[in-house]
């Protein structure tokens, strides 16, 4: 028998979990926790926000489909964690908020940072929890982690008052729990599923929508194997992207608007029916169109439309079903509305591909997106940041593996805000699913004053960058920035090599060392950064940015400004 702290406890359970990494900003009211892991080897990965650690965490849960951790103080390190959980929330990652907390015995006396931490985290998580006793660490921690990753996945948040973890306790007094997480995969009604197969066997124009359920349940395989079945057009939606090869014959993207606006059948896998999908409703449906939906989340199924059947199971035990229930032929059957449905996404693209070779100034999205896409192999992770700019370079950028698109959820904030910030803070280590995506990022980074810039958060990017995080030999290698003074693509701090101090940025340097910077004169991918060959226009639209993907241009530098830039 040993005596453990509460620290050691909770590092303990972490480890039994499989948790490798842990993101932090060290603050006094979690001390004792980093005590325990390092004594376990857990990485203690510290950032320099605690937004940071929550993002990191988050992209850490999608890229191994297990949970991330974050470590924060009390107080306002609790609350500067907030927006990267309501992302994890929105995106269904099973993040695992740790907090500090005041003492027990002090609460209500005004101790330092103390606050109500859970009412604030309860709405934008699965469960929060305040612990009160040192023995239970282990329960209320395995309790949180049961809850993030049952059913629909999900944040959760414990909090831990700093005297329960200075405590010590015998280890017979406070056992780890084992055996707590069962995700046996639930199938799906037999009726239910019967009743689909129908209506895709006498479908005409059938359409198969994956999303991010489909990455979630790990059923790329069954994906596959259902849509080679049913021969229907599948179009794949957030984090479903890739789950079939954007070379298979069966996947599509342009085209969705024609395919689900003609479709007399509409299977939706993973996928809510939010925004990104019109909320299932007409003009982006067709209004006679029959809508089926298969969701681990219950609470999904008929949101937003009434269906014609909706399924609560495993999508991929789901499609297993599918595929045996199908009637034989339905490749053949289909096979002149997949012509259409092709047609119009050779049209599409065809249109797209004027504005890739584009050298109009300032750069487009779609050119940017192009200049990406040569870069992009099947090591690559995609890193998203922004509403217009994702969009466009969906169109662009193709995948031929499930999981290496990191971006937000339905979460996404005003220009500027950090909903997608995640992304940039996305760690490469760890054991995940898919070795694939740990050694090459690409990261479209927007510049301006919100939280999801470059500007309230360079260290974090040349902390990870010293890190040197996982088995990444290569740093992310595209900065866009949105709001530059001389155009909206323009170039920032180069990646240096490794052991190089990064440099300073021109601007900084400019002000400090009495020259104007002179502005870059090439344009595309150089040197592992997207370059503006010369300044925008000198007018913002009247209108702000608008919904068709261009970027909204900046204005040139005023001359007080210029002035300004030479001190």
């Amino acid at each position: 028998m040993a005596d453990l702290t509460g620290g050691e406890l909770v590092a303990r359970v972490l480890k039994k979990a499989g948790v490798g990494h842990v993101f932090t900003l060290c603050g006094g009211h979690i001390l004792p926790i980093y005590d325990g892991c390092v004594k376990d080897g857990i990485a203690v990965i510290d950032v320099r926000h605690e937004q940071a650690a929550a993002h990191a965490a988050d992209a850490y849960a999608r890229l191994t489909r297990n949970v991330g951790v974050a470590i924060v103080t009390a107080g306002p390190g609790v609350t500067d964690a907030v927006t990267g959980v309501a992302n994890a929330y929105a995106a269904r990652s099973p993040l695992l908020l740790i907090g500090g907390a005041a003492p027990l015995g002090l609460r209500g006396l005004g101790a330092l940072q103390e606050m109500e931490q859970v009412a604030l985290l309860r709405p934008i998580t699965k469960g929060a929890w305040s612990v009160v006793e040192t023995r239970q660490i282990p329960e209320v921690l395995t309790t949180a982690i049961r809850v993030a990753l049952s059913g629909r996945p999900g944040p959760v948040f414990v909090e831990i008052p700093i005297d329960l973890l200075l405590a010590t306790i015998e280890d017979r007094l406070a056992p780890i729990p084992t055996g707590y997480v069962h995700r046996s995969p639930p199938a799906g009604d037999a009726v239910a599923v019967e009743r689909v197969a129908q209506l895709l066997g006498g479908a005409e124009r059938p359409v198969v929508v994956a999303g991010a359920g489909v990455y979630w349940d790990d059923a790329v395989g069954a994906l596959a194997t259902f849509a080679e079945a049913a021969g229907a057009p599948v179009f794949m939606n957030g984090a479903g992207r890739g789950c079939l090869p954007a070379a298979h014959p069966l996947a599509f993207a342009q085209a969705r608007g024609f395919a689900l606006g003609q479709a007399d059948v509409v299977l939706v896998l993973g996928a809510p029916l939010d925004f990104r999908l019109g909320y299932g409703r007409p003009p982006t449906f067709a209004e006679d169109a029959r809508v089926c939906m298969v969701d681990c989340d219950p609470a999904e199924l008929g949101r937003n439309r009434p269906l014609a059947v909706g399924i609560a199971g495993h999508v991929g035990q789901v499609l297993a079903q599918l595929t045996e229930a199908l009637p034989r032929g339905l490749d053949a059957r289909v096979a002149g509305w997949r012509d259409r449905v092709r047609a119009r996404e050779h049209e599409s693209r065809e249109r797209l591909h004027a504005q890739c070779v584009s050298d109009d100034v300032p750069i487009s999205h779609y050119r940017w997106a192009a200049e990406i896409a040569r870069h992009v192999t099947p090591d690559t992770i995609v890193v998203g940041d922004g509403g217009d700019v994702v969009g466009c370079a969906a169109k662009i950028v193709r995948l031929q593996l499930p999981g290496p698109v990191a971006r937000s959820g339905t979460l996404r904030l005003p220009r500027g805000g950090s909903a997608v910030r995640d992304r940039r803070q996305a760690p490469a280590s760890g054991p995940s699913r898919s070795p694939h995506r740990r050694r090459r990022r690409l990261r479209s980074e927007r510049h301006g004053g919100g939280d999801g810039g470059p500007l309230p958060s360079p260290d974090d990017r040349h902390h990870r960058q010293r890190l040197r995080l996982g088995a990444d030999p290569q740093p992310p290698a595209v900065v866009l920035r949105r709001g530059a003074r001389r155009g909206d693509v323009a170039s920032h701090d180069p990646v240096r090599p490794p052991g190089r101090i990064p440099r300073r940025p021109r601007r900084l340097r400019a002000r400090t060392e009495g020259y104007r910077p002179r502005p870059r004169a090439r344009a595309g991918i150089r040197r592992g950064v997207v370059h503006q060959r010369r300044p925008g226009p000198s007018r913002l639209p009247p209108h702000g940015p608008s919904l068709d993907g261009h970027l909204m241009h900046s204005p040139r530098a005023r001359p007080r400004d210029r002035r300004r830039a030479a001190l």
